[in-house]
């Protein structure tokens, strides 16, 4: 009998790889991709499912293990993100690929003393359900927000507001590892990516930061130049929050997008935040489509390669 079979990409499957994201009935893509390309897709651990008979590429997941923040606790697992996935089949078929490429791929993922913690983020009806029979659970879900059109009021000023500078963001990875959970921290060099192409803002008192902002303007083409804003992160250290603080930075934004005559702001936050949703709605913005869910799996063992690969797939032969 002719199984298919699951290995790693590369190089060579490039070609089928970018005719199955456009012909398939189930792909998923990360929105923190942007303009990723498949060969991007292949630098972290993958699967490939090969239709052996048919010589054809059948399905495909890729990972994204980032590098750990040292700001993180010690005790704090890794957080591996589903950078993509794609089937060629539908409906329940769809499932048994999914999970056993997904098992393939997380059992190429380096031995960690502190375990990882896989996630994803997805509405798509198919992968849900996916993730659910490989073992994830909902963990938390996305809410979005959007201002339009509206003034901006004034606000107490309780600390110092400067640029960020490079040498600012071990301090500020320190303030982000104590205000978020380990699954939503940002370390120094996810900080720094945003620092490229975000207005980055820190908080300080005594000259010590507590907090910090990174708004993303959108260009739209126009002789404006700017069709909207986002605010893509914002953190207080706990011992620093309410005292105005938060409030001060986003309304710092606010007045920043407003200069440039922008008139939508968005952001997003946690459905379990409801510290930071107080503050957004308190400052006008409004509630924008449905939270998308989260989706987590704990691996604190680490399973021999061997074991997770006794699936219904046949290994290629060598």
């Amino acid at each position: 009998m002719n199984l298919p079979s699951i290995r790693p990409g590369c190089n060579q499957d490039l070609p089928a790889l970018s005719h199955l994201f456009a012909a398939s009935p189930r792909s998923y893509f990360y929105d923190e991709l942007g303009d990723a390309s498949e060969q991007d897709l292949l630098d972290g651990p993958n699967a490939i499912l090969i239709d052996q008979r048919a010589n054809r590429l059948r399905g495909f997941i890729s990972l994204r293990l980032p590098q750990r923040s040292s700001a993180l606790p010690p005790s704090a697992p890794t957080k591996v993100s589903l950078r993509a996935a794609a089937m060629t089949a539908a409906g329940r078929a769809a499932r048994p690929q999914f999970r056993s490429l997904f098992c393939y791929a997380q059992q190429l993922l380096p031995a960690c003393p502190q375990g990882y913690l896989l996630y994803a983020l997805t509405e798509q009806r198919w992968l849900q359900a996916s993730l659910k029979e490989t073992g994830f659970e909902i963990a938390d879900a996305v809410r979005f927000y959007e201002r339009k059109d509206l003034d901006v009021q004034p606000v107490p000023q309780p600390a110092n507001l400067r640029p960020a500078q490079k040498t600012d963001f071990g301090c500020l990875a320190t303030v982000d590892a104590a205000a978020f959970e380990p699954l939503w921290h940002m370390g120094e060099s996810d900080l720094l990516a945003l620092h490229r192409d975000c207005r980055f803002e820190v908080a300080e008192t005594d000259r010590t930061p507590i907090g910090y902002t990174a708004l993303r303007l959108h260009q739209d083409g126009s002789a404006r130049g700017f069709s909207s804003a986002q605010v893509v992160r914002l953190a207080v250290h706990p011992n620093a929050q309410n005292q105005g603080v938060g409030r001060q930075l986003l309304v710092s934004c606010l007045a920043f997008a407003r200069s440039l005559d922008i008139r939508r702001v968005y952001l997003n936050t946690q459905e379990s935040n409801g510290r930071s949703r107080k503050l957004y709605e308190s400052l006008q913005f409004r509630k924008l489509g449905r939270p998308v869910p989260v989706f987590t799996k704990k691996d604190s063992e680490r399973q021999t390669r061997s074991a997770a690969l006794e699936t219904s797939y046949e290994r290629p032969s060598p």
